[in-house]
């Protein structure tokens, strides 16, 4: 227990951190370069974006698992990091020609150009492996480092638009150093590290993985839909304002990442060595994350306004809405990202990707009809509403080979929301820091106080997830 609390910490810490140098990094480069620099650095990283989906097409997900089962099986890290060089180089062959023959500025292709030089580093990552051995705190090291360095150089290299070069070079430098620091930890483990070039075994790493491939591209396409529609039919307006909501959720579902690192190898370790186990965990894993998902859609949709107006200023009041339903879509995600990736643990990833494709498509509709009609407020509802219809036709296929216990653990959170948002409605007019800390203390009290987990359940998890 005491181990996934170490992991859940180091995780949640190094991706807030990685988030906030993020966010740094973006402030400084558009302020530096204006709109029109900023513009083609964003479209030299949408091009590494894409490439970098491509390259890993679930690849890293079947690995971790793969490692869960067995912490000693190195051949399978072995034969992915081969696969994945190999496709590293394909698709920055292929990109490469695609520069040449298709048309376009000089200084366009040389940024996308340096950008795609990460495609290197990423095929060496080794991120899969430690979280398949659940050391998640040399991962958070890695990504604090990767963003440490690239901020660092920004500040370093890049005083003008005459250095835009400089920006993809560290990135690039940044991920590299990220990848040379997991490979020496790995090298202290195994001593040797090895890629593993087999076209029968990459065959067969591809028929399993492609599934969870496809579903994550899915799964980026549609989320990644919503601004391009706003923008086409409404104005780029509409699209800041649906971008200023779903930066504030995306900064939220922080808690969806980190829960899936997490507990990924544990359930896949426990569908291998103690399967009786799998009810008991994915029912608190439920309860879990209801009990962190729903306060923190109660108090956001009360205190909406002024979040939004705290962090993007009173120009941004037209997001305040969309903003509202935006949380709803939050509230479930991590929920649905603990049922899908659970059918990825117990060897079931054609059942996740057939949901994620029928979602997508019913998202694509959704966003197109409720996005012209009700501009940025229509495509937050399509999101939710396609989110839901993941969680149930998730849920019903998980119940398949597990069951286990969730709706009834709805009320205690929903009752201890409340109270804290009445309490937050009512004092609305404090500060906004001010009202979130005693947003979480309320709550934090009254679930205490109408024991929202008992300990005997608490004593009893850690046994379940120890698997003793």
């Amino acid at each position: 227990m005491k181990r996934i609390s170490r992991n859940f910490i180091a995780l949640f810490i190094s991706d807030a951190a990685g988030r906030i140098l993020g966010f740094i990094a973006i402030v400084y480069v558009a302020r530096l370069l204006a709109a029109e620099g900023f513009g083609l650095v964003s479209y030299g990283m949408a091009f590494l974006t894409y490439a970098l989906l491509l390259g890993n097409p679930g690849l890293t997900t079947i690995g971790a698992r793969e490692i869960a089962k067995d912490h000693t099986n190195q051949r399978v890290s072995e034969e992915i990091l081969g696969l994945r060089l190999s496709l590293a180089c394909l698709i920055f062959i292929l990109f490469i020609v695609g520069l040449f023959v298709i048309p376009g500025q000089p200084a366009t292709k040389k940024v996308i150009l340096v950008f795609l030089l990460s495609l290197f580093p990423f095929a060496l990552l080794l991120e899969f492996v430690f979280q398949g051995r659940e050391e998640m705190g040399y991962i958070g090291a890695s990504r604090v480092i990767q963003y440490g360095i690239y901020v660092m150089l920004l500040f370093i290299l890049v005083k003008g638009r005459h250095d835009i070069l400089m920006i993809p070079l560290s990135f690039f430098i940044g991920y590299s150093a990220a990848v040379v620091f997991l490979i020496v930890i790995f090298l202290k483990t195994y001593r040797s590290i090895k890629l593993r070039f087999s076209w029968n075994a990459w065959r067969n790493l591809l028929i399993i993985s492609i599934p969870v491939g496809l579903a994550t591209i899915f799964n980026q396409l549609f989320l990644n839909l919503p601004p391009l529609v706003l923008g086409i039919v409404h104005t780029k307006t509409e699209v800041g304002y649906f971008s200023a909501g779903f930066k504030v959720v995306t900064m939220l579902l922080i808690i969806e990442r980190v829960f899936h690192y997490v507990f990924f190898p544990i359930i896949a370790k426990q569908y291998v060595t103690t399967p009786e186990r799998l009810s008991k965990s994915f029912t608190f894993l439920t309860r879990l994350l209801f009990a962190i998902t729903i306060p923190l859609a109660f108090g956001g949709i009360v205190l909406a306004t002024p979040i939004i107006y705290f962090i993007f200023g009173a120009d941004y009041g037209g997001a305040i809405s969309l903003f509202r339903i935006l949380l709803l879509y939050f509230a479930i995600t991590p929920i649905n990202t603990i049922f899908g990736y659970g059918l990825v643990a117990m060897n079931q990833e054609r059942r996740f990707f057939k949901v994620i494709s029928i979602t997508a498509f019913v998202n694509l509709i959704l966003i197109v009809i409720l996005g012209v009609n009700f501009k940025g407020a229509g495509a937050a509802a399509a999101l939710f509403v396609s989110e839901m219809m993941s969680i149930m036709l998730m849920n019903r296929e998980l119940r398949r080979f597990v069951v286990f216990e969730s709706m009834k653990y709805l009320i205690k959170p929903i009752l201890a929301s409340c109270v804290m948002s009445l309490v937050l409605y009512i004092l609305q007019v404090w500060h906004i820091i001010i009202l979130v800390v005693m947003g979480m203390l309320i709550y934090i009290l009254v679930f205490y106080v109408i024991k929202g987990f008992s300990r005997e359940e608490l004593t009893h998890l850690k046994v379940t997830l120890k698997g003793k």
